[in-house]
Order: C-alpha cells, then structure tokens, then sequence
C-alpha cells in the first residue's frame, strides 16, 4: 500500500512524541512516497520559532533522518493548479506520480476532496481505523 504522510501529519506525529508510527509503517512495508517539497515543508514548519519550546533541533534532525531513511523520494514533475491552497497542489502531484492509495493529512480543505484520481484522501484516524481493519 501506497501512503502518503501530509506534512501535518509529520509535524503532529512529532509534537504528539508518535514517530514510531512511521516507522511502523515503513516495517510493515508500507510505501511512503516523499518529495523535495514534502521534505522542505517538513523542515520549515519544524523550524519554527513557535515548536522550539517543544521540540530541539536534534529531535528535528532526528525527524529529518527518519523522513529520509523510510521514504522513497519521487520528482513530482509538473505542479498543475487543484486546490484553492496553492501550497498544497504538490501533494497531488505526488499522488500522481507514485500513484499512491491514501494521502494522509489533517487538512480539511484537503479531506474536503475526498479523491483524487486513484487517492483517496483520509485523517489520521481512518488511516489508524483502515490499518487496524476497521
């Protein structure tokens, strides 16, 4: 199964002390599909000033080393116009290319959606539900 971990949701799993899930996931032989893009939100959002009270730079590089360890990086090619948060069309672009099954985020605007082509977008609970056969 193809599975992509919005950045929200990396931020989230860290805040929250969950990254074992990740890790879980890349164990379980799940496929996580990752991008430049997906990896530099990643960082930036981590990096700023208002996480630095909750998470240290070495737990960030620590989630920076798990990204780049479990994922499987795609070039995402052409960023075409999807939603209204132009920031987030490259996650689709990314759904496109690895032709992923699920694309986890805590973005409504995004569940909102609900598919896109072959993707179905989900919250990190129904992805929890589906993972446990729910």
């Amino acid at each position: 199964m193809i599975i992509i971990l919005d950045c929200n949701i990396w931020v989230s799993l860290t805040l929250n002390g969950e990254l074992e899930l990740i890790a879980d996931l890349s164990d379980e032989g799940y496929v996580l599909p990752s991008c430049a893009e997906l990896r530099a939100e990643i960082e930036g959002v981590l990096n700023r000033p208002k996480f630095s009270k909750y998470i240290s730079e070495t737990v960030i590089q620590k989630v920076i080393q798990l990204h780049d360890l479990v994922t499987r990086h795609y070039k995402t090619g052409k960023i075409l116009p999807i939603t209204a948060d132009p920031k987030d069309d490259y996650l689709f672009a990314l759904a496109a290319r690895c032709k992923a099954d699920y694309l986890v985020t805590g973005d409504k605007l995004l569940i909102q959606l609900r598919k896109y082509k072959r993707t179905q977008i989900i919250n990190l609970a129904r992805f929890k539900e589906l993972r446990q056969g729910n």
